[in-house]
């Protein structure tokens, strides 16, 4: 006997399948899923606004407390105070005797720059002959 087959209607192509419900429901999730992305870069890029702002304000603080210990570090070495402690802590005054010592030397030329900018100036080798001499000297009878 002939099986008889069932033709599908005219009408009837993607409007009646059964994966329509599927194909609405994974669209509606694209769609929503895509609405939502400029929410989220917002909200990242609010997020690393606010932490860029935390980090600003604690550099700011640590400027500040680095001012104050160069604040500190200053008074700390100022003369007056070194006076001070010295006489308080280790009962040291101005000396009683001045002794003043002779140098017959001139004294050396001020430079007014550092000397890491200065031409190196060639070192003066001592009286020894040099090692092509000695050689020299060696071979010749």
């Amino acid at each position: 006997m002939a099986a008889a087959r069932r033709q599908p209607a005219a009408g009837t192509g993607v409007l009646h399948s059964p994966a329509l419900p599927v194909v609405l429901i994974l669209a509606a999730l694209a769609i929503g899923v895509t609405a939502l992305l400029p929410l989220i870069q917002s909200s990242t890029a609010t997020s690393t606004a606010g932490e860029v702002r935390a980090l600003e304000a604690e550099r700011t603080d640590q400027r500040a407390r680095l001012r104050a210990l160069e604040l500190e570090i200053a008074q700390l070495g100022s003369l007056s105070r070194i006076e001070q402690e010295a006489a308080a802590r280790f009962k040291m005054g101005p000396p009683k005797v001045q002794n003043y010592i002779a140098v017959d030397a001139p004294a050396p030329v001020a430079r007014k720059i550092p000397s890491r900018y200065l031409a190196q100036e060639p070192h003066k080798d001592s009286d020894s002959p040099s090692l092509f001499e000695d050689i020299v000297d060696w071979l010749t009878p």
